[in-house]
């Protein structure tokens, strides 16, 4: 990873995106508009409609992917450039899901609802998320399938900003994670929502999240497993209890802790 990277993979950075020309761009999405900005290569993701859980084999020699020294994945200014999946980071980063989606469809229609336990319950948009402030960190990503993607620079919010605006009750305790169609669903503490590495992620390296990987917006909790960093997320809901999600209800753990020897300091 280039020298100005690496010295992010030990800082988070949060930045308020005020600037002229980005609050046009923000305020002013319109589907076609966002569509054209997104680029082609974005909307070619999923066609099947079969449900798949890895669609490679990872390289079991090393079980691991690194972002190769002299890679540049983007520029952590605004705006994000078109998404691709060309970058190296994405070789060996398996796709696994139970809910393919196409983007025409998440593009009609998709915002994000943010209710529950709370005081003031609020729906944003894409470009709502893009007003606030941001969040840039590089941590890796563990599957429990034993692979794991090093150094991705993540961009995206903090749960703390919308919590800010909705005030949650004292009665909540967890967020339940809503996802496109409802077939995906997750469930984690508010305590671990609130880790300062705990984020809501649209983009990776300056450009916006590949379909596969979860546009518009997934969870990032680098210390727990892939399975419980839900994808296509729709809606984000207060409650006072655990919720049990898609991959618990075939007797993975709940808490979906990655195991210690993997995590690296300052990664997660």
């Amino acid at each position: 990873m280039a020298d100005k990277d690496k010295n992010l993979s030990t800082n988070i950075t949060k930045t308020d995106n005020t600037g002229a020309d980005t609050s046009d761009a923000q305020t002013n999405l319109t589907r076609r508009s966002l569509l054209s900005w997104l680029g082609k290569a974005t909307v070619l993701g999923l066609t099947s409609e079969w449900l798949t859980a890895c669609a490679f084999e990872p390289d079991l020699r090393s079980g691991t992917t690194s972002i190769p020294p002299n890679t540049t994945l983007g520029s952590f200014e605004f705006p994000f450039s078109p998404s691709s999946t060309e970058d190296s980071i994405y070789d060996k980063w398996w796709i696994n899901t139970v809910d393919l989606q196409k983007i025409e469809d998440i593009l009609a229609s998709w915002e994000l609802t943010v209710d529950g336990l709370v005081e003031q319950p609020q729906t944003f948009s894409f470009a709502d998320l893009l007003a606030l402030p941001r969040q840039d960190q590089v941590t890796d990503f563990h599957c429990v399938e034993g692979w794991s993607v090093l150094d991705i620079p993540w961009n995206g919010i903090h749960i703390d900003s919308l919590i800010d605006l909705v005030t949650p009750t004292s009665e909540a305790t967890h967020i339940k994670i809503h996802c496109f169609r409802e077939i995906y669903s997750e469930s984690i503490p508010i305590s671990v929502a609130r880790e300062s590495k705990t984020m809501l992620a649209y983009g990776i390296g300056g450009a916006t999240l590949p379909l596969d990987h979860g546009f518009p917006l997934r969870l990032v909790v680098p210390r727990l497993y892939g399975y419980k960093n839900a994808k296509w997320i729709t809606g984000i809901e207060f409650t006072n209890a655990e919720h049990e999600g898609y991959w618990e209800r075939y007797g993975y753990s709940v808490k979906g802790e990655v195991a210690s020897k993997r995590l690296r300091e300052g990664k997660y």
